[in-house]
């Protein structure tokens, strides 16, 4: 055998380069190049001596017909999978560590194993011991046809969802999962590479959806290669401060249907609940004549979101003001801030300026631009915004405002909770809304004389 040549890899991206390096010149990621081992003799030969024809099929065949939903149990969760999981489908779900993944696919195993079906868990990062005690915590009895696996060798998963054919199978998570003719260790490129190829080939083969669980980076970026997310028939992200009660379930990727749906999830001791008016729900504890506070709309997927930005001055105690924000880009604040005292003349240039989305929602959608910087005038000038009045508008650097996407479906969230007053960008082309008036502005200094009768001297 020759020697083997060395190989890098990007654990980001995937990209190969024969030479180290300590930047991807694919995806730019830094500190993400590792050796892989690579030998001429396992290279991939292109004769096909040894094959047999395929057969030809038609695409009106049975095999070729549209795939049917089995739904999970889980309203909420098959709404983002567009009805349920299809058989032999892959799906990976991700998010931050401690964000709920286990907790939402306990559920799912407990709710379909309820029903008599045979759900099999593949557990890596934890042990048996303690999913049953999360198991134990969610339900009184555990179903008895809930299994689990405690093997980490995708082999033998791979033979085992073949031979059981389970209803479903959760793996967590594939960063454990090794195969013992890839090099590298457990989560390695080639690791994940060759565990995700071969538990997709016995999800298609046995006809099985499978689950998987991926873990990601510091920057919130699926962990592993790229290329995993291209093997899967489904990406699903679970998003929200581990520090919240709330979290969104989104589809990032979906073979079998939309990808724009979302899910609203509230964290209790009985797990992830569905929390079907998020708008009201963001908005319950508002509180009443603070200043500081407006409210504006997300859009997740198809669903418009009401929530509450809130902003807090100070006097600044060292010769470098604090900037701090929460579920806020900390480089927009900014922006509005040099927006605000340039265009508006509201000036905060010695003041600590604290930012923060309500609800642990990572509001960074340009359109909540307008209600933060409405927000941060009203802490300045201590005045509280009515609570009727809800806004919404993405601003430049001359001060415009300039028109946001779906305009209508915000505006008609906005009059289904009581507000009865709407600034918006002008041209915005928005529809009357019943008991709904809709206020037009130019520029974020027009916003605030809109907002207080005339335009602030705050020096």
């Amino acid at each position: 055998m020759k020697s083997p040549s060395p190989l890098f890899s990007c654990s980001h991206c995937g990209a190969q380069t024969s030479k180290w390096a300590g930047r991807c010149n694919e995806c730019g990621a830094w500190a993400t190049i590792k050796e892989d081992i690579f030998t001429k003799e396992n290279t991939p030969t292109t004769t096909n001596k040894n094959f047999k024809p395929g057969i030809l099929q038609g695409f009106n065949s049975e095999s070729a017909k549209e795939a049917t939903m089995t739904p999970t149990g889980l309203t909420s969760l098959d709404t983002v999978l567009s009805g349920g999981l299809v058989a032999g489908s892959v799906t990976l779900i991700a998010g931050e560590p401690g964000i709920g993944k286990s907790t939402l696919l306990a559920q799912v195993a407990i709710t379909i194993a309820n029903t008599g079906k045979k759900v099999l868990y593949i557990t890596g990062e934890e042990s048996p011991a303690q999913i049953t005690r999360r198991l134990t915590r969610l339900t009184k009895n555990i179903p008895a046809t809930l299994f689990f696996l405690n093997d980490t060798n995708v082999s033998i998963v791979a033979a085992t969802i073949a031979h059981e054919k389970p209803h479903l199978t959760i793996i967590d998570s594939i960063q454990t999962m090794h195969h013992s003719e890839s090099s590298g260790e457990a989560g390695s490129v080639p690791q994940v590479k060759a565990c995700g190829a071969i538990i997709t080939e016995a999800a298609k083969h046995s006809h099985v959806p499978v689950i998987l669980v991926g873990q990601v980076t510091k920057d919130g970026d699926i962990a592993g290669p790229r290329v995993l997310e291209h093997i899967v028939d489904t990406v699903l992200f679970l998003e929200g401060d581990a520090q919240h009660r709330y979290r969104i379930l989104r589809a990032i990727k979906h073979r079998f249907g939309s990808s724009d749906e979302t899910a609203f999830f509230a964290m209790t001791e009985n797990g992830l609940e569905p929390v079907h008016d998020a708008s009201q729900e963001l908005l319950r504890d508002r509180p009443k004549n603070i200043s500081g506070s407006s409210v504006t709309c997300l859009i997740e997927g198809h669903r418009a979101i009401l929530i509450e930005m809130q902003a807090l001055l100070g006097t600044a105690g060292y010769a470098t003001p604090v900037r701090r924000a929460t579920g806020v880009d900390s480089a927009r604040l900014g922006m509005l801030l040099a927006v605000l005292a340039r265009r508006a003349g509201i000036n905060v240039h010695d003041k600590d300026v604290y930012a923060n989305a309500v609800g642990g929602i990572d509001a960074r959608d340009p359109s909540i631009d307008l209600a933060l910087a409405i927000a941060i005038a009203s802490a300045m000038k201590d005045t509280p915004i009515p609570p009727h009045i809800g806004v919404f508008g993405e601003i430049g650097l001359a001060g415009e405002i300039r028109p946001v996407s779906l305009p209508d479906i915000r505006i008609k969230e906005f009059a289904r909770l009581g507000f009865t007053k709407i600034i918006v960008p002008k041209n915005q082309g928005t529809k009357k809304s019943a008991g709904c008036e809709c206020i037009e502005v130019a520029t974020l200094r027009d916003a605030l004389e809109t907002m207080w009768g005339q335009a602030p001297n705050c020096g």
